[in-house]
């Protein structure tokens, strides 16, 4: 990973000062530092998702109750139920502390945001929100019955893969963006635009609550609908090591090998049963609390420096 204290220069300029997603940046926010915990994931096949994300993924099973099962790896889980194919309907993010956990919920009460019942068996404590695309997105504790056990004998799990970020596609980027940075309390990293022009409507944009420079984002598409989620390595040799596994389960690669442009790690993505993708990747770009928005050219080197790259619009 790049050095927190020094910053990847950016494609194009800085966005122009004043801002509301620069000033919100600046002015702080409970919900730093969080994590993305886990996700929820529907199927009208559950079992083959559950199949994938164990020999695949290296996640074991654990049946939840009807219809719905945790999937979990070292540093890596999520749920799966029943439901519509191909669905995304929860992320949830961990914080630090019951006081962080209050403060956060203080923030989004106070911008007028209607809480809802806790949405995860997966925390202790916590509560749930809606975003203007209809998705739950959970705030709070993790609930220690559900921990990690000592080991895992999956042969997948000795491949490194932390759970890192989720990003969805929106037909309506700056209104979701806006939540999740005025309502929730993410911060701003990356912008893309079209011809890199500031002032025009953005087309993607990447959002953290911690050093990483995303834990969320948010791509322009003609729906609004999932769009990945991303493990993170610690090297190009286990992007490797990864893509070897992969081979042996006979599952192409979807895209990549290659390096984001935006966040500047090295990645490839493969899909599951229902057609949803999977990002495996590496030394994803650190970026201080405090540094201003960027802006990219919409445009394919954005999203790969190497070579092509998946253009949701």
């Amino acid at each position: 990973m790049t050095d927190p204290a020094a910053s990847t220069p950016p494609a194009f300029a800085a966005a122009s000062a004043g801002r509301p997603s620069e000033a919100s940046a600046k002015a702080g926010t409970p919900l730093w530092p969080a994590q993305l915990d886990h996700i929820g994931r529907e199927s009208d096949n559950p079992a083959a998702l559950v199949t994938f994300y164990r020999d695949v993924m290296g996640m074991a099973v654990q049946p939840l109750g009807p219809g719905q099962w945790l999937m979990r790896g070292p540093q890596r889980r999520i749920l799966i139920a029943v439901g519509t194919r191909g669905g995304q309907p929860l992320s949830a993010f961990r914080v630090e502390s019951r006081q962080q956990l209050d403060a956060v919920r203080a923030r989004v009460t106070g911008r007028g945001v209607p809480l809802l019942n806790l949405s995860t068996p997966l925390f202790a404590d916590g509560f749930a929100v809606r975003d203007p695309d209809g998705r739950q997105v959970a705030f709070g504790l993790p609930d220690p019955r559900y921990a990690e056990p000592a080991s895992f004998d999956l042969p997948a799990a000795r491949l490194r893969g932390r759970l890192q970020h989720v990003v969805v596609a929106s037909t309506d980027v700056a209104r979701l963006a806006k939540f999740y940075v005025e309502d929730l309390g993410f911060v701003v990293t990356d912008n893309v635009f079209a011809a890199g022009d500031e002032h025009a409507a953005a087309t993607a944009m990447f959002l953290r609550s911690d050093l990483e420079h995303h834990s969320f984002a948010v791509f322009r598409a003609p729906e609004a609908r999932p769009d990945h989620h991303a493990y993170e390595t610690a090297s190009w040799n286990d992007i490797r090591d990864w893509a070897d596994h992969m081979a042996a389960h006979r599952i192409k690669l979807w895209w990549g090998p290659g390096r984001h442009g935006a966040g500047n790690n090295l990645f490839f993505m493969v899909e599951d049963p229902d057609g949803h993708k999977v990002e495996l990747s590496a030394e994803l770009e650190y970026v201080a609390r405090d540094a201003a928005p960027r802006a990219w050219a919409h445009e394919e080197r954005t999203l790969n420096l190497w070579g092509g790259a998946w253009m949701r619009s």
